[in-house]
């Protein structure tokens, strides 16, 4: 390799190293390019994971996971489900693809809401139990 080149490099890998020193930011995202995480910022992650917003073309995240407490009991999942507003339950629907038709997404009865994620939950939840010894 030429020394030019190898100059230029470890002139790159210092002020790489200089800013990772100064900016906290920078920082924490190349150690998680560099530990093989996602490259969001903590920050980023944890509004992800806590219904945070999104694009302002995607509806924002679900505040609960249907099918995990349809295990449960169906009385917990309705119960988790009727103090919700109409727009959470259509988040919940949208994310977990329970509406591929986009039909439910017009729906404006709560009621309607919940009966069909209650029913699409219990279907996926019990999804292969034929191949499953009891």
């Amino acid at each position: 390799m030429a020394m030019d080149f190898l100059s230029k490099l470890r002139q790159l890998a210092d002020v790489v190293i200089d800013e990772a020193k100064t900016n906290k930011e920078f920082a924490s995202k190349l150690e998680a390019v560099l530990s093989d995480k996602d490259s969001t910022t903590e920050q980023e992650a944890s509004s992800k994971k806590a219904g945070g917003k999104r694009a302002s073309n995607r509806r924002d995240a679900a505040v609960l996971d249907p099918v995990s407490l349809i295990i449960e009991g169906e009385s917990i999942l309705s119960e988790r489900l009727h103090p919700l507003t109409i727009k959470e339950l259509k988040d919940i629907i949208a994310e977990y693809g329970m509406d591929p038709s986009k039909l439910a997404m017009k729906w404006k009865d709560k009621e309607r809401l919940i009966n069909h994620i209650i029913d699409t939950s219990k279907r996926r939840a019990s999804k292969g139990d034929a191949f499953r010894d009891n």
